[in-house]
């Protein structure tokens, strides 16, 4: 039986997606499940588009329709597992896909090389603006090689974070701690405790609010286990009670005093504990 023509976008479609799948099969059975989801993704992009345009009543736009399922199934999968490693073959979820279509004639294809995954990236418009806030995010972002679109995903993760750069902050600073982390949970991490970094407070908050903030912050990451980064921050708390102590007005009055030295004999004490340096910043 003869089936109509698919148009030649379909096949160069195909013929992409195909590509793509296969170095997303590559990365999967070689354990890098963030990676494969990527190229899964793009596959699975080419594929429904090309499904879409092939004819009605061509036996390929129900097979095609079928892999799209089929790897939409493998990347939920992925996505899951968030970064541990897959137990599950990518053949139980993606079964071999057969066409009929004629991929010859898709352009641009055989007679060229694969696109480089920096090609493939800036394609798929991936920035450090646009990636989503995660280890796959991250490893694409920085699959870029691109020092810039590295420190606004860097503010990306700091902003939501509430904390930002501080103004003595260089893009060196940024750079160095961008490149020693290999993965999302290592960066949010470091930055964490970086001495470029500090919560995003408004300047015009009353000191005593700010130092409570600190305080309050600190809990929360000790709470959390993240005891380096917690003494950090209790540090910068006792550093500003001590300082308030000695020149903010209020320190005359007695309450005010009083508050204000247990503060700093409090933190001084946890800091300690959690072996950090008082007044460390």
């Amino acid at each position: 039986k003869a089936f109509p023509a698919p148009p030649p976008r379909c096949a160069r479609l195909v013929a992409e997606g195909l590509q793509l799948e296969a170095r997303a099969a590559e990365r999967d059975r070689a354990g890098s499940g963030s990676e494969a989801a990527f190229y899964h993704n793009r596959a699975s992009a080419k594929l429904t588009e090309a499904s879409e345009l092939c004819p009605e009543g061509h036996p390929d736009r129900q097979a095609l329709s079928d892999l799209v399922q089929d790897l939409s199934l493998r990347i939920i999968y992925l996505e899951s597992l968030a970064g541990a490693p897959s137990t599950t073959p990518l053949e139980e979820h993606v079964a071999e896909c057969s066409l009929i279509m004629d991929l010859s004639a898709a352009s641009g294809t055989d007679d060229q090389p694969q696109a480089s995954i920096m090609e493939l990236l800036l394609k798929s418009g991936v920035s450090g603006s646009s990636a989503e806030l995660s280890d796959l995010g991250w490893r694409l972002v920085t699959a870029l090689q691109k020092p810039a679109e590295l420190r606004v995903f860097v503010a990306r993760v700091l902003a939501a974070d509430g904390r930002r750069r501080t103004e003595s902050a260089t893009d060196a600073d940024v750079d160095r701690c961008a490149q020693a982390a290999a993965s999302y949970a290592a960066l949010f991490k470091a930055l964490r405790i970086a001495s470029w970094v500090e919560l995003d407070i408004d300047e015009k908050a009353d000191r005593i609010d700010v130092a409570n903030r600190y305080q309050e912050e600190g809990v929360k990451l000790e709470t959390s286990g993240e005891l380096q980064a917690a003494a950090l921050l209790y540090s910068r708390a006792q550093a500003l009670f001590a300082f308030l102590l000695n020149n903010d007005p209020r320190a005359k009055y007695p309450k005010v005093k009083e508050m204000m030295e247990q503060r700093v004999v409090a933190l001084t004490t946890k800091v300690k504990e959690l072996g950090g340096v008082p007044g460390a910043s």
